[in-house]
């Protein structure tokens, strides 16, 4: 291979899942709300937020695949997961519209809508080539990642939680 050869990969022929690493969420979560009064487990005591992230891949506005999710965090601020997610995906499954809509969950809070916030990352620029390398995203306080088209969520703005994702460790499968 000679010094000014260049190699790429038309993402249609990569029969390999998708795959990033969810590092490390950082920045203040928004205060807990007080508890309900019919709430049975309503202490005085302060909760300790346990996080995970949940990741779906969407294709032209509409979901793909399964959701996958990290393990629980509790060790924040400054959680770290530094996860590697596989996602049933593959890139040969994707298109030039394909987006990665991650979203943040607080379990501690007892309710089923424990929604910290969300966002949503297109996986290829505008040259069509898939994006590769560390992003830190901009979580959307309290809302769920849409994943749509148009998206309410975009993970790059210049306000709101960042969330780190980096590439995957192995040498066949890059994003962020």
């Amino acid at each position: 291979m000679s010094g000014n050869e260049f190699r790429f990969f038309l993402s249609c022929d990569i029969n390999l899942p998708v795959t990033f690493r969810i590092e490390r969420l950082e920045g203040k979560l928004p205060p807990p709300k007080p508890p309900n009064s019919d709430d049975v487990d309503s202490t005085s005591e302060e909760r300790r937020p346990e996080l995970y992230v949940e990741c779906l891949v969407y294709i032209d506005g509409a979901p793909f695949g399964l959701p996958m999710r990290t393990r629980l965090e509790s060790s924040g601020p400054s959680y770290c997961w530094n996860e590697l997610i596989t996602l049933s995906t593959k890139y040969r499954d994707l298109t030039a519209n394909s987006q990665l809509a991650v979203t943040v969950y607080d379990v501690s809070c007892g309710k089923s809508d424990g929604v910290v916030g969300g966002a949503t990352i297109h996986l290829f620029n505008m040259k069509k080539q898939l994006k590769t390398g560390k992003h830190k995203l901009r979580l959307w306080s309290e809302k769920e990642a849409d994943g749509s088209i148009n998206t309410t969520t975009p993970g790059k703005i210049a306000a709101g939680i960042p969330l780190d994702i980096m590439p995957g460790t192995d040498d066949h499968a890059y994003f962020s």
